[in-house]
Order: C-alpha cells, then structure tokens, then sequence
C-alpha cells in the first residue's frame, strides 16, 4: 500500500489567512484544492512538501458569473463538474464544458477544480512512477538530478503538460488572476507556462490563484475542445487541441482564429500562422488542410508518454481538421467533413 508521506496540514478560512500560510511556508508548501492530483504524486513520492495548504474553506472561489459586457468570471475552486453543467458555459464557452467533461471520471470531475487543473504537474513515464521504480534509474531532471531519463540523458525536462482546460483558456484568451501577501497581479492565462517540464509553472511559490477571467464571446464565434487518448474517461490527453474561430456572414469569411495545441510539449502552444492564414477568408478545404499541416508541424512530442510521437503528431492534424470542419457544420461544406 503507498502512504502519505508526513506533512503538516492547514486550512485557511480566508484568503488572507492562506496568504500568510503562504508567505511562510514558500517552497515548502503544497496548495490543495480536490486534490486529485496532488494526492497520488504525495503516494508516489513525485512531491513531499513539509506543508500542506488546503484551500477549500475559503469563501467565494466556487462561484461562477457572467456579464454580457465583461464576460465570464470562474472561481479556482470551481468544480469541473459545474462546468460541463453551467448553462451559460454550455451557451457561451462550449470548449469549456468540452474539456471539463473529457477530465478523468465524474467521481473526479465531482472534486477537481479549475484551479487545479490549470496548475496540474506535467507528467512523464519516467517520473510518474513509484520511488522504488524510479530507484533503479538515474534521478531525472525534474526529481532533482542532472537527466532526462525520457530522451537518454538530454540536459532538459521533456516532461508533458497534459492538463485539459489549459489549452481552451488559452484559446479564449483568458487572464488569470494571483493573490499573495505582497498583493494581486494579472497575467494572460498562456503567461502561467514555462516550456520547462522540470517547473512548469511561472508562479512565485507564494502565489495562490483564485480565478480566471475571459471576454464576451463576439457574436459568431465558436469554440471547441476535442483530445486524443488511449481510453475516453480516466486517461491524461495523448493529444488535443483547443479551437476559437469567429465567422461573419452568409459567407462564413473567418474574423479571428486561434489554435492551441496540447499533451505534445512541456506546455500548450499556440500554433503560429493559423491566424494569419485563416483571417479575412472564407474557410474553404483548402485553408482547413493547410492550417492541419501547420498544427502538424508544429506538434514536438517525445517517446515520453503512452503512444508514439509520430502517431501523437499525426493525431494534432487530425483534431485539428474535424475541429475546423465542424466550425462550418451549418454548411454544405461543413456537413461533408463531419459525415
């Protein structure tokens, strides 16, 4: 049987409170919100804090609002469950109800939160194993040593970020807002992100975040969240992709487009170029195939998680293209990509 390892537990009923927890214990401390991740790496033995700060008294970061003018508010204790059964999400932001609903079970979507998901570990086959496999090999990178087991001895941690509402935050252009002792700061939600398996997240050890904030969707503009994995519930994405696309008109001419890209690098990715290929056009199969071959190219993955990296690639492309196809369902265009 694998055991928590010793820890002192707190639990703040303010945000005041566990700010100053925070201020204190620094690196040495852990936040917990659900709890669905933290507590298998604590059993593991992938993380041994000193200090365990649970969130999940404090007041006011479980609600969700929404203003037809400043758009949408999410708490960071906002359960996933309650995004995939929002009706204003479902209305407004379906990428998010998409990629709550593809998170683990909905015994873990019942106690998984925004929060968490959005500063989920990155995940690696080398690293997310017991401590007495991980014995038997050389200390990775992101366990303290000087190698990535994942790539035979690279001097960077290719560990993967696998979590599923970053990429459609990302696409929607939300900001994140971190409280700490020393005050608030807003940041792009994409800013939150490294690109370093090792620490892939950009927050200062005292930070705490406690809410995300995106715009009024513009009218016609839709979004979507689709991923590619070994089984369709419990699994981390092997592959996804998170899509905005705003079409004006009869002519369905393409008025903004972004593309985010994920479970294939140390963090999501935006693909660059889409934008600027699809904008100020009337998507076309054309314009679809090649905005695929663009994800496609810009898709890295490494022989460090449950599939091949070619097929993982290939799978980005894939996504990409039904995404697209579907953003034109009502046309006869769309119809005959979706059959």
């Amino acid at each position: 049987m694998m055991r928590l390892p010793p820890f002192q537990y707190v639990a703040p009923e303010s945000l005041e409170q566990a700010c100053r927890f925070m201020e204190e214990y620094g690196s040495e401390s852990k936040l917990m919100a659900g709890g669905t991740d933290l507590v298998p790496s604590l059993k593991l033995g992938n993380l041994a804090p000193r200090h365990i700060v649970n969130l999940s008294a404090i007041p006011h970061l479980d609600e969700i609002g929404f203003d037809e003018r400043s758009g949408l508010h999410l708490g960071a204790l906002v359960k996933l469950h309650s995004l995939e059964k929002s009706p204003v999400i479902l209305e407004k932001y379906p990428a998010i109800a998409q990629a709550a609903t593809c998170v683990g079970s909905p015994q873990l979507r019942e106690m998984g939160t925004v929060g968490g998901n959005l500063n989920i570990e990155t995940r690696c086959l080398y690293y997310n194993q017991p401590d007495f496999w991980r014995a038997f090999r050389p200390t990775c990178i992101k366990m303290g040593g000087d190698t990535c087991n994942a790539i035979g001895g690279g001097r960077k941690c290719f560990a993967v970020f696998s979590g599923d509402l970053a990429p459609v935050m990302i696409a929607l252009g939300a900001r994140a807002t971190l409280v700490s002792a020393q005050g608030e700061r807003n940041v792009a939600v994409k800013e939150l992100y490294t690109g370093n398996g090792a620490k892939p997240l950009s927050m200062k050890p005292e930070e705490i975040l406690i809410g995300i904030d995106l715009p009024a969707p513009e009218k016609g503009t839709s979004s979507s969240y689709s991923k590619f994995a070994v089984r369709k519930a419990i699994d981390f994405p092997l592959a996804s992709v998170a899509t905005l696309v705003t079409l004006d008109g009869e002519e369905k001419v393409c008025r903004a487009a972004r593309v985010v890209i994920g479970a294939v690098g140390t963090r999501p990715e935006e693909v660059e170029g889409i934008g600027e290929l699809l904008e100020e056009k009337r998507l076309t199969y054309e314009l679809i195939e090649e905005a695929a071959r663009l994800a496609f190219k810009a898709a890295r993955p490494i022989a460090n998680r449950g599939s091949s990296p070619s097929y993982r690639k290939r799978m980005i492309e894939v996504l990409l293209r039904r995404a697209l196809s579907s953003a034109l369902s009502d046309t006869e265009l769309g119809k005959e990509h979706m059959r």
